[in-house]
């Protein structure tokens, strides 16, 4: 799997194992619903603050969304 891809399922998978929809996560991190869409699709890039956001947001390490 490429990484972008990787990287969009675990974000997926973290927001939907807190039962939060994408309009919830986008407005929590300060990006558009859309944007968050396409990042867990693997079809656009992730800024290192957006990827902060998000894993500060669900309480988890940065690392923890990275691919290996």
């Amino acid at each position: 799997m490429e990484r972008l891809q990787e990287l969009g399922k675990r974000v997926r998978d973290a927001r939907t194992s807190c039962g939060q929809t994408q309009a919830e996560v986008a407005k929590a991190v300060g990006v558009h619903r859309t944007h968050l869409s396409a990042i867990e699709a693997g079809r656009e890039n992730i800024t290192i603050g957006t990827l902060y956001r998000i894993a500060d947001h669900f309480g988890i390490a940065a690392s923890r969304l990275l691919p290996d």
